[in-house]
């Protein structure tokens, strides 16, 4: 992994040159990412042979879910104290 003179991430388009980082492919193709994109690619257990290999391989994994609906306890009671509603009789300070 070596310091890229410039270009973009070949995964997500990153185009900041202090996050870009050349690396080589298995099959011997020089690529540049970002740094995430490069630890990814480290971390693979079989390295990319291709850019759209790479591309593949470190693709988002995580759903795409919606989860703002879901809400917790916590965050419920977040909510309730950062609202713009006055306390109740019960709940006044002192």
């Amino acid at each position: 992994m070596t310091q890229s003179a410039g270009g973009c991430c070949s995964v997500c388009g990153t185009s900041d040159a202090r996050a870009l980082v050349e690396v080589v492919l298995s099959g011997g193709t020089p690529a540049t990412v970002c740094g995430t994109h490069a630890v990814m690619h480290a971390r693979q257990k079989s390295p990319a042979r291709s850019i759209e290999e790479l591309r593949r391989g470190v693709a988002e994994r995580r759903g795409r879910r919606e989860r703002r609906e879901d809400g917790d306890p916590l965050g419920e009671a977040l909510q309730a104290a950062f609202s713009g509603e006055r306390r109740g009789p019960e709940r006044r300070a002192s």
